[in-house]
C-alpha cells in the first residue's frame, strides 16, 4: 500500500438525544397550527433560514421550564452538532398531529439517516416550545417502497458512489497522525485514547489530556474510559449465547420470562423488539419514577420496578426508536433465564472469555482505579459551554445498566474485537447473526458493506468502536469529553485510513 495523509473535514455525530431538524419534501407540508408552526420555525432557524440565531430565538420561543432544565451551552451544542451531523434535512412524515402537539420523522438529504420527532407546545398564547425530543428513526413503512421507483440514473449514481468508495486502505505516517490528534487536543477538543489495529495487531496507539484535571494526572494507553451505549453490544451477545444455547428465542414475548407488565407489553414485544429498538420504548430520563429513584438505581431490578410502569409509544415492530429501555428489560430477562446477576453473567461469559481484565460496570460506590473522569461543557454555571472544564460525576447514576455505563480500556476493547472476529464468544454462525443485527436467520453469512460501528455518548462520555472485517483494521477511539468527540475523530481516522 503506498503513504498518503491528508486532512479530512468532517461533520459531527449528533447525540443520541439531541433534538430536531428539518424542511419540507414533496407536497407534504407542517400543518397550520401552533404545533406545526413551531416545528417549521424549528427546522427553518436549524437550517440557517431563520430571522434570528438559535440562541436568541431559545431565550424567546422555549417555555422557562424548558428553556431551564439545561444551560444554554446544551441548547446550543445540540443545534449545531445536529446541524453538523445532518445537515439539512426535510419532512417525510407526519406521524400525529394536534393543537398543541406534532410527531413526525425527517430524513437527511446528503445521507440515509432518519430521526423521530416530538414538539409540545404550550396550550395558550404565544404557545411557546415546552418540549421537544428527538431519537434516531428508520424509514418509515410507507416509503419502504421508495427504492424501487429509483430512475435508472439514480441507480446508476448510487453506483458509481460505492465503486468511488472502494478505496485502497493506505499507509498513515503515525507522527503525522499523533500531530493530527496533539493538535486537537491542545485546542481542547480531545482528551482520551486512540488505537487503530490491523489484525489484532496495533498501529498506533497513543494518550491525550487529562484523566483528572484536578490531580493534573495524565490519560494512559491503559486509562479505564466509560463506555456509554457500547455496553449494549456485551447486552447482545449475551442475549445471542442464550440463542445459540436453546434457552431463548429472540420472537419469545418478554412476558414468558417477566412477570408485572400489563398484557398490552407482556404479551407483544418480544426480545427482537428490544435488541433492534422497536419494542416501542423510548428512554426514561424523563420519567417521574427513574428521577425520584435516581440516586437509589444499583440493579438491573430496580429499574424494572418503574419500567414495567412506563407506557409505549408506538406499536411493537412498526417502527424504530433509541431505547435504553429496551435494554435494561433484556438484562432483566438475562437474569431470570440464567439465574446469575446480570454483571456477574457479563464477567464470567463475556469479559473472562475474551480476556478483557480491565472492564466491568461503572460504580459510584467504589473507586475504580485508573479510571478517568469525564469532563462536560454542559454545566449550568457554564454560559458558553467550551474548555471542558466541569466534571460529569455528579451526573452519573449509581451504576452502569444492560444498556450502558461500563468501563473498559482502548486494549480489553481490542481483545474485545478479537474474540468476536475468532469466534471464542459466539460460535460462527451466530457471530455472523450479531454482525447482521439479528436480521434474517442464522447461518446467513455477514457480507461487510463498511465498517461494523459501536458508539457511546453522554455528558462527558464518548466511545467509538468500529470493527473492519474486510480489511482487518479495529479503530478505537475513546475520550472523557462530550460527545461527538471520540466520533468526529474516529471519523477523521477512518477517511485518512481509507477505509
Amino acid at each position: 500500500m503506498k503513504k498518503r495523509f491528508k486532512n479530512s473535514s468532517l461533520c459531527g455525530l449528533t447525540i443520541l438525544w439531541c433534538l430536531w431538524l428539518t424542511a419540507i419534501a414533496f407536497s407534504l407540508d407542517f400543518p397550520d397550527n401552533p404545533a406545526g408552526r413551531r416545528a417549521k420555525e424549528i427546522v427553518s432557524l436549524l437550517n440557517g433560514e431563520f430571522s434570528s440565531p438559535p440562541g436568541e430565538y431559545i431565550q424567546k420561543n422555549y417555555a422557562p421550564v424548558f428553556r431551564d432544565a439545561f444551560p444554554m451551552a446544551t441548547h446550543m451544542q445540540i443545534f449545531n452538532t445536529t446541524k453538523g451531523m445532518f445537515g439539512k434535512m426535510e419532512l417525510a412524515e407526519i406521524t400525529s398531529s394536534t393543537h398543541t402537539q406534532i410527531r413526525f420523522t425527517l430524513r437527511s438529504q446528503s445521507k440515509d439517516a432518519w430521526l423521530n420527532v416530538s414538539i409540545v407546545v404550550e396550550e395558550n398564547p404565544p404557545h411557546r416550545i415546552a418540549r421537544m425530543g428527538i431519537r434516531p428513526g428508520s424509514r418509515p413503512a410507507s416509503l419502504k417502497k421508495e427504492d424501487e421507483t429509483k430512475t435508472e440514473a439514480e441507480k446508476e449514481k448510487i453506483a458509481d458512489q460505492s465503486v468511488e468508495s472502494e478505496r485502497e486502505p493506505v499507509d498513515v505516517p503515525q507522527e503525522e497522525l499523533h500531530e493530527l490528534i496533539s493538535a486537537k487536543a491542545e485546542d481542547k477538543k480531545f482528551s482520551g485514547v486512540v488505537l487503530v489495529a490491523k489484525d489484532g495487531q496495533p498501529l498506533f496507539h497513543q494518550a491525550y489530556g487529562y484523566a483528572s484535571k484536578r490531580f493534573e494526572v495524565r490519560n494512559q494507553k491503559d486509562t479505564k474510559f466509560n463506555l456509554g451505549s457500547i455496553n449494549k453490544s456485551f447486552t447482545t451477545v449475551a442475549m445471542i449465547q442464550l440463542l445459540e444455547q436453546k434457552k431463548i428465542s429472540l420472537d419469545d414475548p418478554i412476558g414468558k420470562y417477566l412477570e408485572n407488565f400489563p398484557p398490552e407489553i407482556a404479551d407483544k414485544v418480544t426480545i427482537r423488539h428490544l435488541l433492534n429498538m422497536r419494542s416501542g420504548w423510548g428512554d426514561f430520563w424523563g420519567n417521574e419514577a427513574y428521577l425520584e429513584r435516581f440516586s437509589r438505581l444499583r440493579s438491573v431490578s430496580d429499574y424494572m420496578e418503574f419500567i414495567k410502569d412506563m407506557p409505549l409509544d408506538f406499536e411493537p415492530g412498526t417502527n424504530f426508536q433509541h431505547s435504553n429501555t429496551g435494554f435494561d428489560v433484556a438484562g432483566a430477562i438475562i437474569e431470570n433465564v440464567t439465574g446469575e446477576d446480570y454483571y456477574e453473567y457479563v464477567r464470567k461469559h463475556i469479559f473472562e472469555p475474551a480476556g478483557m481484565t480491565h472492564s466491568d460496570s461503572y460504580h459510584k460506590d467504589g473507586p475504580v482505579e485508573n479510571m478517568a473522569v469525564g469532563y462536560t461543557n454542559m454545566n449550568r454555571n457554564d454560559s458558553e459551554g467550551k474548555g471542558y472544564r466541569w466534571e460529569n460525576t455528579y451526573m452519573m447514576p449509581p451504576r452502569g445498566t444492560p444498556a450502558g455505563g461500563g468501563y473498559s480500556t482502548s486494549e480489553d476493547l481490542l481483545k474485545y474485537d478479537q474474540a468476536l472476529r475468532n469466534n471464542i464468544l459466539l460460535s460462527k454462525p451466530y457471530t455472523d447473526y450479531m454482525f447482521n443485527r439479528c436480521q434474517g436467520k442464522v447461518g446467513d453469512p455477514y457480507i461487510p458493506k463498511g465498517l461494523f460501528r459501536m458508539v457511546g455518548g453522554a455528558p462527558g462520555i464518548n466511545a467509538f468502536l468500529a470493527v473492519d472485517i474486510k480489511n482487518g483494521f479495529t479503530i478505537i477511539v475513546l475520550s472523557n469529553y462530550d460527545h461527538p468527540a471520540a466520533v468526529i475523530l474516529a471519523r477523521e481516522i477512518i477517511s485518512i485510513y481509507g477505509l
